[in-house]
């Protein structure tokens, strides 16, 4: 599908959606703001060349995606979640902004599970690493993991109306109006940009 490539007109549109996909990848209010802007700087500089872009949407997640990449590369740090930036390229931006919402389910799971999940996707910390820090069994860490994993999916599912298409992929998700703390949490993503 072909769209129109004149970025200010569209912008408005996708901002608030971006910032919020990109905070959740480099966690400093300030740095996504930055990448925020670069999105639009080189989003506005292929533009302006009188280009047409197919799947606009995915076109500007795609940007985001590189560009937060890039910002890791640059500052030397290795980002645990960059394979995961590259595959979701792939899937598109649904599974980007759903993503926003996880750490935000994460406050709401027990916290023997929350934490070892958290700091082992989202820390990346071995588990034997979590099972020293928490002073638990490796087998009861992994064990945490992965009941903590299928808590969150659960929760997930309970708070989110979710679409998928006939492989199975996310093409679509919202946050169900019952669900106050993932609602609040998108007002205060949306009030921070």
């Amino acid at each position: 599908m072909t769209q129109d490539c004149n970025i200010f007109e569209i912008w408005e549109e996708y901002k608030s959606s971006l910032y919020r996909f990109i905070l959740n990848r480099v966690l400093e209010e300030e740095e996504a703001k930055d990448l925020l802007q670069e999105v639009l700087l080189k989003s506005y500089q292929y533009c302006s060349k009188g280009k047409t872009v197919f799947y606009l949407k995915s076109w500007l997640y795609k940007i985001a995606t590189n560009t937060i990449i890039d910002y890791y590369k640059k500052a030397g740090n290795r980002q645990p979640l960059v394979d995961d930036l590259i595959a979701e390229e792939n899937n598109g931006s649904v599974i980007g902004e759903a993503s926003v919402y996880i750490k935000a389910l994460l406050r709401l799971l027990p916290d023997e599970y929350a934490i070892p999940l958290a700091m082992y996707d989202l820390g990346d910390i071995s588990q034997k690493d979590i099972a020293q820090k928490l002073d638990l069994s490796l087998t009861n860490t992994k064990s945490r993991i992965q009941r903590g994993r299928v808590k969150l999916k659960e929760r997930f599912l309970e708070c989110c109306a979710v679409t998928f298409d006939e492989n199975g992929e996310m093409i679509s998700f919202d946050i169900k109006p019952q669900c106050k703390e993932l609602q609040a949490e998108k007002m205060r993503l949306e009030k921070i940009f």
